[in-house]
């Protein structure tokens, strides 16, 4: 073969090369299609294979805090409170190092996509962190240590405050609601009033902001708490605005009853998604020394990837709590899925920002390898150096799909005074229609005179 022969053979396999490159990188999966697996092995309550598949992701640097939580919310599942407690507590201390991002990755963010940056979590998922080691702990029998997630709550939410303007999760009701039950627990009636208060505040912006309503518990427990602490004008005012009759006197007498409170975490949080868009943009900044001749004045069109929501298909609506012959229907909550989207729209400007600045910049470096290739004329390095950037730039430009994804699509509490004893507890889930979907048992579920027991269910659909 002689040496022009070599020259072609040697173009043409740097020409194979850039389309492996192509199909190589162009087919990488993004965070949130490496769920699938994790997902079918809850759906099937197989949490010890779900684990398995959570723990293959435990060398990643940038991902370590999903894997922490991701880790932690499985073994709730399970029902080892304290391994999951652990858990979260490690992502906890992971989010809070991370909160002030490293200039050095943020620079990379900038060149190759977001998805580069260590993920430190979600605003909403910043707090839920907190409330689900406190319902581990109250699980647990350990109330005062939940009472120290709770007021954690308060602390991340002023810091959410400060640092969007606009976002609609500056309040977590739940959270709030949480803190009530736990300091009516522990005796300590005021400060359970004024939780019930900022929770009240809490589900007027819910309904408004993620389509949740006052729960009626919340309003009982609102002039409840009012009467039994002598606030006989705002126990008036509730009455008047709830419909709910004024109790009488001698009736608020402490229940010798203890209390079952069942949280069914429903489904699984809404999954992140990729879309191509396509913008119109003003031209790049070509090197110093073109003429003006030779800069381009018209628009360009650039392609850019953005993350979106897509919801998980899931019929229960709800469940109905039996214990002893007495029934209670779960209330909505928390609608995690809901929260979900309103943050990510909070973000879309700069998340679209960022991504427009990444295409133009790459735009700025094709152009110069380009004229590069012109400079040599040689059609052949001229196409290789321009397919390897068009790759490259096409190849790096993934959403950052990222998200907690074995949070529940939605919280929901049901509450029950019964008598101390052990019981076995009945929950139906149900669909439309109030159609049974699934029913399970729980034996040996003790109720202690004037203590609240916790018990917990989370369901994932097939």
């Amino acid at each position: 073969m002689n040496t022009g022969q070599l020259i072609v053979a040697s173009r043409i396999g740097l020409l194979l090369g850039a389309f492996a490159l192509a199909s190589t990188l162009t087919g990488c999966a993004t965070y949130s299609e490496s769920f699938g697996s994790i997902e079918r092995n809850l759906s099937a309550h197989q949490y010890d294979a779900a684990l398995k598949d959570i723990e293959k992701q435990s060398g990643s640097k940038t991902d370590r805090v999903l894997y922490l939580l991701n880790k932690g919310m499985v073994l709730r599942m399970k029902r080892d409170f304290a391994g999951s407690n652990q858990m979260l507590e490690a992502a906890k201390a992971e989010m809070e190092k991370l909160y002030a991002a490293s200039v050095s990755e943020n620079t990379l963010s900038f060149i190759v996509n977001d998805a580069t940056v260590s993920y430190a979590g979600d605003d909403y998922e910043q707090v839920l962190v907190h409330l689900y080691m406190a319902f581990n702990y109250l699980e647990l029998g350990q109330p005062n240590d939940a009472r120290v997630e709770a007021l954690q709550v308060d602390i991340k939410l002023r810091e959410i405050g400060e640092k969007i303007s606009g976002d609609k999760f500056t309040e977590d009701a739940l959270s709030r609601y949480l803190t009530g039950l736990v300091y009516e627990e522990l005796g300590e009636w005021s400060d359970a009033m004024i939780a019930y208060r900022k929770a009240y505040e809490a589900y007027q912006k819910y309904s408004v902001n993620f389509g949740v309503p006052i729960p009626d518990m919340l309003k009982h427990d609102l002039l409840r708490l009012a009467q039994r602490e002598g606030l006989t004008d705002e126990a008036a005012i509730y009455s008047k605005e709830f419909g709910i009759a004024l109790a009488q006197e001698g009736s608020l007498a402490p229940e010798q009853e203890g209390e079952l409170v069942f949280v069914l975490n429903n489904g699984l949080a809404p999954i992140k998604r990729e879309k191509a868009a396509g913008l119109w943009v003003p031209p790049p900044t070509v090197a110093m020394h073109a003429t003006r001749s030779q800069k381009q004045t018209m628009p360009v069109m650039v392609n850019i990837a953005l993350p979106y929501y897509e919801s998980r298909p899931n019929k229960v609506l709800s469940a109905r709590v039996s214990v002893s012959g007495k029934q209670a229907s779960t209330q909505m909550m928390e609608n995690i899925d809901a929260i979900a989207r309103a943050s990510l729209d909070s973000h879309m400007p700069a998340i679209t920002a960022r991504s427009i600045a990444r295409a133009v910049a790459k735009g700025v470096i094709q152009e110069s390898v380009d004229r590069a290739g012109n400079r040599k004329n040689d059609p052949a390095v001229e196409l290789i150096g321009s397919l390897f950037v068009r790759v490259a730039a096409i190849a790096t430009e993934r959403a950052d799909t990222r998200s907690w994804l074995t949070l529940p699509a939605n919280v929901q509490l049901a509450r029950l005074s019964v008598p101390p004893g052990s019981y076995t507890v009945t929950v139906d889930l149900l669909g439309a229609g109030e159609r049974v979907i699934a029913s399970r048992e729980y034996p040996g579920v003790v109720i202690s005179k004037k203590h609240k027991t916790y018990l917990t269910q989370h369901w994932v659909a097939n």
